[in-house]
């Protein structure tokens, strides 16, 4: 039983010393020489951002979609995709495979 225990522990040891790969080589020396970003305050792109997209009509648009959706998905759940034959071999495979 102990041997069991320990095998976490050993395997977590194991994984710390995995070597990294390099990530310098991942980054084109163009990148490397292109000069550092400039910093713009975050005010000035609070301010452009408006205001929110929803509205009052959003929620009555958003509910009637989802009926809709609803309404899609209890038709497609009527439609039968596969053929009786398909299904009845499709069935016996996943019993010989044990499923």
């Amino acid at each position: 039983m102990r041997p069991f225990l320990c095998l976490p522990v050993i395997a977590a040891l194991l994984a710390g010393c995995t070597s990294f790969p390099q990530l310098d080589s991942a980054t084109s020396l163009e990148a490397k020489r292109a000069p550092y970003p400039k910093l713009i305050p975050a005010e000035g792109l609070l301010a452009k951002r408006g205001e929110g997209r929803l509205t009052p009509e959003s929620g009555e648009a958003l509910l009637a979609r989802a009926a809709r959706l609803r309404a899609r998905a209890a038709i497609l759940r009527r439609i039968q995709a596969v053929d009786e034959e398909t299904r009845l071999r499709i069935a016996g495979r996943l019993r010989q495979l044990g499923g």
